[in-house]
């Protein structure tokens, strides 16, 4: 007779093609609230490769979801402090694993069956917490079977009549960027086509359920070269992603940056072409010439290029040729009644060494989108006041600079963080050798960092358009047959996408399904603090005291989460 081993764990543990089934449980109890989901994985191992695997739900309702689970590959370990241990060989003690290793993470749905490829396997099980009038416990049964062998798993929820409010313009503000050209690559979609459209209202959904509720709109979606050269705004395509978004339930919008830094691709393949590889001596040599070209491109220069264009700022072609985009945005946002819900992005992570160029860039955009919020992500911050009204520091920065930021709240400033290839060790991100719980922890934050009013990721969607998989989340962005490798490019597993592209839709992952949590969370803790501030920081405390000194126990967080339900409950 086959058999084969089946388990339940927590969907915020790690589990990867080799994790034990010894090490679940046969039953297993989880909480939520109103607006809210529950769920939980399923690790197979025994099975069959070829035969068909089958999933019968035994529960309350047919408001149920199932996913397959994908492995996709960490190569290089997230380093001790940015990007990679490759670049710079500084060991990260504070992974979940050495790399290289496989770990579940896209949800990829199914109706109630799949074939597994090989004997081991992995399933999300995921039901949506609604109509509950009061506390009550619903339970789900999940009957496995491969062959002849079923296995029996039971799922117990603990619900909460507390009402969680789906995300939208009044809810913690969170963006993720999206990469439009993968978008149409990946899923082989023309870009403006109904086709595509379609595919990216879908990407926006996943994002709204994810509890992302502003919609980045970048510079080359919506503007054209005009027959001398000049950026003219596309009202049609700027018209068509609004609606696009609002359909999908997005009324903010952020406009992408109107200007680059200097360091291009074009001048990064460049200078790599310029190498005679054969003058050098060692692989080491090698290797230390791209390592210092890669810190070489993060020390920007004092140049930046309007990004249409490539028109260097300063001077006058360039100060105009922004003068004027900004403008035509303007005049389009004022006519359709979007100033109050639209904020600026200038020039993406200003540094230092472009303190004066970054002045005169907003000294445009200012004059010219009057009332608009400049909102940035930035890499430092006392040389640049007065030039953003929303500050986007790295999250390991906003701690390590938090009397100059309260400074600026002081001043009337707001503050966002991000996150992205930094910070790396043991700091909350959202990259694939770190806890689930890292994630979560990004929702709990601005719960005790009131002043933190939202979150930006560079990383939507900017997976490698080669293959599905197998690239999207490793570290490294090279093109098939180049051998040298680019240092620059070494970026952490994860780090450029939370959404993955299906057959005509987006797939979530772990990663995003645990970011959402911990913004469930933070609606809750943001009542309990309201009504009872004391009692909300102390809970606070018992899981997370810093970015990077948090609880990594998911039976901890369940607890704690469990009391915060039912204090919340009983306040409401």
């Amino acid at each position: 007779m086959q058999t084969f081993e089946a388990a339940l764990f927590d969907e915020l543990t790690p589990i990867y093609p080799d994790t034990n089934p010894a090490e679940g449980f046969s039953s297993y109890r989880v909480a939520g609230a109103n607006g809210t989901y529950a769920g939980v994985h399923i690790v197979l191992r025994g099975l069959a490769p070829g035969i068909p695997v089958s999933v019968e739900v035994q529960g309350p309702h047919g408001s149920y979801k199932l996913f397959e689970l994908r492995a996709l590959p960490v190569e290089v370990n997230t380093g001790a402090k940015q990007r990679t241990e490759y670049l710079k060989n500084d060991v990260n003690e504070h992974v979940i694993r050495r790399a290289p290793f496989m770990i579940y993470d896209v949800l990829d749905p199914f109706y109630n069956i799949f074939q597994p490829q090989f004997p081991t396997a992995a399933i999300a099980f995921k039901t949506p917490i609604e109509y509950c009038r009061q506390p009550r416990t619903q339970t789900w049964t999940l009957l496995v079977t491969q062959g002849d062998a079923t296995k029996k798993l039971t799922l117990f929820i603990d619900e909460y009549p507390y009402q969680v409010p789906a995300a939208g313009k009044d809810t913690f503000q969170y963006v993720n960027w999206f990469s439009f050209s993968q978008l149409a690559q990946s899923h082989r979609a023309e870009k403006w086509s109904p086709l595509y459209l379609s595919i990216l209202e879908k990407y926006l959904r996943a994002a709204v359920y994810s509890r992302q509720n502003i919609f980045c709109i970048t510079m080359e979606e919506i503007f054209d070269l005009d027959e001398t050269g000049k950026p003219v705004l596309n009202e049609a395509h700027l018209e068509t992603m609004v609606a696009v978004a609002k359909r999908a339930g997005i009324t903010l919008f952020h406009g992408g940056a109107f200007t680059v830094r200097h360091c291009s691709q074009a001048d990064d393949d460049a200078f790599y072409a310029s190498i005679d590889h054969s003058a050098l001596e060692s692989p080491d040599e090698i290797a230390e010439i791209y390592k210092q070209k890669a810190f070489d491109a993060f020390d920007y220069g004092k140049e930046a290029h309007v990004g249409m264009t490539g028109e260097i700022i300063p001077g006058s072609a360039g100060e105009n040729t922004l003068k004027s985009m900004a403008e035509q945005l303007y005049t389009w946002l004022a006519a359709h009644d979007l100033t109050d819900s639209w904020t600026q992005c200038c020039l993406d992570e200003p540094n230092e060494a472009l303190e004066d160029t970054y002045r005169r860039i907003t000294s445009i955009v200012r004059a010219a989108m009057p009332n608009i919020p400049l909102l940035e992500p930035t890499l430092v911050g006392h040389p640049l006041e007065g030039t953003m009204d929303i500050w986007c520091p790295s999250l390991d920065q906003y701690e390590q600079q938090l009397d100059f930021y309260n400074s600026r709240v002081a001043a009337g400033d707001k503050i966002w963080v991000y996150s992205c290839l930094t910070p790396g060790a043991n700091y909350c991100n959202r990259l694939q050798d770190m806890e689930r719980l890292r994630q979560v922890w990004l929702g709990w934050a601005p719960a005790k960092y009131t002043d933190i009013e939202g979150f930006l990721h560079w990383g939507g969607n900017y997976y490698h358009s080669e293959g599905v998989f197998r690239h999207q989340a490793g570290s490294f962005w090279e093109k098939v047959l180049e051998f040298h490798p680019k240092y620059a490019m070494y970026l952490p597993a994860g780090d450029g996408a939370i959404f993955f592209p299906g057959h005509d839709m987006p797939l979530i992952c772990t990663r995003s399904e645990a970011h959402r949590i911990g913004l469930e969370d933070l609606c809750m803790l943001e009542t309990l603090r309201a009504q009872c501030p004391d009692e909300a920081a102390a809970l606070i405390a018992k899981v997370f005291r810093q970015f990077n000194d948090f609880e990594k126990d998911v039976a901890v967080y369940r607890r704690v989460r469990k009391e915060l339900l039912e204090v919340v409950t009983a306040l409401d």
